[in-house]
């Protein structure tokens, strides 16, 4: 497990509890995050991504993890009367996975230079492209506005990730950015992992938000356990190989994407509970996340 992200995650944690901070400092983190460092790696890194037929395995893994996670909280958000805020909190937090701050370094230092390959895949063509247009829907349909097909195109068109996606397919085959743009932008997206963990860290409350226990245990059940079965019985179908099936299946093991997370407390998707469920999964992978690899090896 990178040390990184413990150091930063207990950093935020130990600034919530000793230090005094503005009220803004989340809000502007998040801000910096989703407008500026995320576009930034995205442009960086999927114009050297190379997509063959079996990378097409990691992708649909994502797409299960995400679409199990939306159908789940639809079904019991009308069994249990949950409000759209609540399923839209579920089906962003649950259903995309941090695949790359926390998957990259993980995923190497279990599979090698070979495994990161395929989380690259899973996370660029992936998670990432999951997150600039179904996320951006989700996050619409269920913000307690009532959203025109216009006002959803334009909020997918206009989310900067997606902007930063597109232009990244186009540049691809020019082989990505100029030397002189990409270093500096590399750099600027660097700052994307300290900083969300440290933002997380800065928001863990273990106390779960009052009468949202439910979704709460829905959402780290699903993103940590039974996610990575569903995947794992599609890798096995796919008969992708071995480095494919476990690269994929820890993957979709990992807890919430920090950036899924920043879209529902922006949206104003039930902040508390999207707070609650990356809190308690992020904690939880550090036990979950090598139970999966064991079970993989044997």
């Amino acid at each position: 497990m990178n040390p990184l992200l413990i150091i930063c995650l207990l950093l935020g944690i130990a600034a919530r509890r000793y230090l005094t901070f503005p009220d803004q400092l989340v809000p502007s983190i998040n801000w910096w995050l989703i407008t500026v460092a995320l576009p930034c790696l995205i442009l960086t890194l999927i114009p050297h991504t190379t997509l063959n037929r079996e990378s097409l395995v990691p992708i649909a893994g994502m797409w299960c993890v995400f679409l199990g996670a939306l159908g789940i909280a639809v079904v019991l958000g009308r069994l249990f009367s949950w409000t759209r805020e609540v399923i839209g909190v579920v089906a962003l937090v649950a259903g995309i996975g941090n695949t790359s701050f926390m998957g990259y370094p993980i995923v190497q230092s279990y599979y090698g230079a070979a495994g990161l390959q395929i989380a690259v895949i899973a996370d660029q063509v992936g998670s990432f492209i999951i997150l600039s247009t179904l996320g951006v829907v989700v996050m619409a349909l269920c913000s307690g506005q009532t959203p025109t097909f216009k006002m959803i195109v334009q909020k997918v068109l206009t989310f900067p990730p997606f902007i930063a996606l597109c232009i990244s397919l186009a540049i691809k085959p020019f082989n990505g950015l100029p030397t002189f743009l990409e270093v500096p932008l590399s750099q600027i997206g660097a700052t994307l992992t300290p900083l969300a963990l440290f933002c997380v860290g800065l928001q863990i409350a273990l106390r779960p938000p009052r009468g949202a226990i439910s979704p709460l245990i829905t959402g780290v059940v699903w993103k940590l356990i039974a996610a990575p079965l569903v995947v794992w019985a599609m890798v096995v179908v796919s008969r992708a190989t071995a480095l494919t099936q476990q690269v994929t299946v820890i993957e979709g093991a990992m807890a919430p994407m920090i950036a899924a997370a920043i879209m529902a407390q922006r949206a104003g998707l039930q902040p508390a509970l999207a707070n609650a469920i990356q809190g308690y999964a992020i904690l939880l992978s550090f036990i979950t996340i090598p139970i999966w690899h064991i079970l993989l090896s044997l």
